[in-house]
Formats: C-alpha cells, structure tokens, sequence
C-alpha cells in the first residue's frame, strides 16, 4: 500500500461514526418509519441520505421517507387539484409525535423545508443523539416522487429512491471506493465555516467520475478534478434526471478554487508518494481539521485556511494521520438543491 493511499484510509478512520451511533442512528431512523407506515394512506417507505448510501461519517444522523398513495389523497399535488403539502404533513407530524412520543416524553420535532426533524434529546454514553429527518412524499406519475417544498406550500420533482439505489448498485469493488470517496469528500468540506457543495452534490459528482477497481487515491484525485472541471461548465444534474441541477452552496469561484486546491494536494501526494513528508504536508493542507500539521510541516496555507474559518492551528504532531481532540460538526443535507 502506497503512503497516500495509507493515509487516506487513516483519514476515513478518524471519519467513521462508532458502532453505538450507527445503531442509534438505524434504530431511530426504523422506529420513526416503522410509526409513518401505519399512517392511513401511506403506501411504503423508504431510506435515504448517507445511511442507506452507507456514505456516514461521526456526525451520522438518519434521513427517511414515507409516500403517501395519491389514490387516497385526490386533492394533493399537480397531479391532483393543486393542494399544498403543509396540511398533510402537519397531520403525519401530529400523527407520530403522538405515538413517539409514549416511548421518548422528551422528543421534539421541527419543521424543516422537506418535512420534519425529530430530535430525542437522548444523549448516548458517547455524547451523541443522532436525528431522524422525514419527508412526507407522494406518488408522482412516471419516475420519481413528489416531495414537499413547505416554505412556499408546493410539491417539487425529486427521485431519493433511485439514488438509494444507484449509490447501492453492484459490483462492490465500484460501490464501496465510491462511498469511500463521498465519505472523505465530505469530511473535506465539512471542515469549512460555510461548506461548498451538499451531501447530494458530492454523491452526484461520485456517480458520474469514479470507476470500477479505482483505489483511494486515484478516486479522491479523479473526484476533485471532474467537480473542477465539471462545475466550471454547468451545474451537477440530477442522477436520477428528475430534479432540476443541483445549486452549489457557496459562489461558484469560491467552490472552484476549493476544488483546485484538494485537487492539487492529492495530485501531489500521489506523485512524490514515496517521499513521506511530502505526502503528509499535502494531505494535511487538505484535511486539515481532522489530522494534525506533520512534525516539520511547512503547510502554511493549511494553516492559513484553518484562521480564515475560526480554528485554531495549535496542535500536538505525534504521528501518521493523527486523530485530533475535536471534530468539526457541521453537515449539509442530502437534498443540494435545497442549499441546507
């Protein structure tokens, strides 16, 4: 295994939620779902976001979807007589506070512009307390859903489910270096104050450039310079082809000199892999929230990069990839063109 290659998997160490959150975080998500399905009317349900994509990080939280059957909503969407999702969505709401709330009295819930966020307010033995995001969808004549847009009180084209799948699609040895990728993508942007592309954005981009067989660093490499040169074009289209492009969260020239900058980090350590201190002062000016400065690292652009976005470049090197004492928080949601 090269040196950039071992690094990069450190890195997705220090990425990797623990066993206790991820039960968490699926025992969550199939109560919640196992309540919407008795909902009268619910015709199915389904997982979405990084969970069903098996794309999670430490700060995993769980996102699902119950579809209403429009054969028993007439009135609902445009394919009915126009009616908005906020009186539904209002009644499933009350519907499963009321029945989750018998188990868990601190439960709340909060509206979100796609459904509800429902916080248990039950903090594991490791401090976290993995949500459970939930959008009330409803059958939409030919591919995809309808799912709501309740900050405006209509129904949007979107297919969560086909992206389940394509991101699930076999053969392995394409699945998991593309989750693998998507994992570390959103590690890497994630450390910024104002991070540049959504969850769905990266797993887009993931879908359309990495190959079957592609080890580590050649898939981060071949991720960052098709988003460089894709988004310079043209906006990231739906994978599934049945929502509009997906919005970039941050100006495009501030996304692209991101894109640019990891890209030619990775480049370089794969180039001058076999000289250690080269690799880990560019992987470190990539990731530089989540491993500490190499011991006689020179990065100063890393550190430049961590006191524009309120960090704080102190820190102890003791080691290859070494963890460090805190984790930036931040997470963007799996619907990019919602910019959340």
């Amino acid at each position: 295994m090269t040196n950039t290659e071992s690094m990069l998997k450190d890195v997705l160490e220090i990425l990797a939620p623990d066993k206790q959150t991820l039960l968490a975080v699926r025992t969550r998500r199939d109560e919640v779902l196992k309540i919407v399905q008795k909902y009268p009317g619910i015709l199915r349900t389904y997982w979405a976001g990084s969970m069903a994509h098996k794309t999670a990080n430490y700060n995993a939280d769980a996102d699902g979807g119950a579809v209403l059957d429009r054969r028993s909503f007439l009135e609902l969407g445009p394919e009915g007589n126009g009616e908005g999702p906020r009186g539904i969505v209002k009644d499933v709401r009350a519907y499963v506070t009321e029945r989750l709330k018998v188990n868990h009295p601190s439960v709340k819930f909060r509206g979100t512009k796609r459904g509800m966020k429902i916080t248990y307010n039950e903090a594991r033995d490791n401090g976290d307390d993995p949500t459970v995001d939930l959008i009330i969808a409803l059958t939409r004549k030919g591919d995809g859903l309808w799912i709501p847009n309740l900050k405006n009180d209509q129904w949007n084209a979107s297919h969560p489910e086909r992206h389940t799948e394509l991101m699930r699609e076999e053969p392995v040895t394409l699945r998991r270096p593309r989750a693998q990728v998507v994992r570390l993508v959103k590690g890497w942007n994630t450390q910024y104050k104002s991070p540049c592309l959504s969850s769905f954005n990266i797993t887009a981009l993931a879908l359309e450039c990495i190959e079957d067989g592609m080890n580590l660093a050649d898939g981060l490499a071949s991720f960052y310079d098709h988003a460089a040169r894709e988004l310079q074009r043209v906006l990231t289209p739906d994978p599934a082809s049945v929502s509009p492009s997906i919005k970039l969260l941050m100006d495009r020239e501030t996304t692209l000199g991101r894109l640019r900058q990891a890209r030619d980090g990775i480049r370089t350590a794969i180039d001058q892999d076999d000289v250690l201190q080269t690799v880990e002062d560019e992987l470190y000016q990539v990731f530089y929230e989540l491993i500490e400065p190499p011991s006689g690292s020179n990065s100063k652009p890393a550190l430049a990069n961590i006191l524009k976005n309120g960090g704080s470049p102190i820190g102890v090197a003791s080691g290859f990839a070494t963890l460090r004492t805190s984790r930036p928080v931040k997470t963007t949601r799996a619907y990019g063109a919602d910019a959340k």
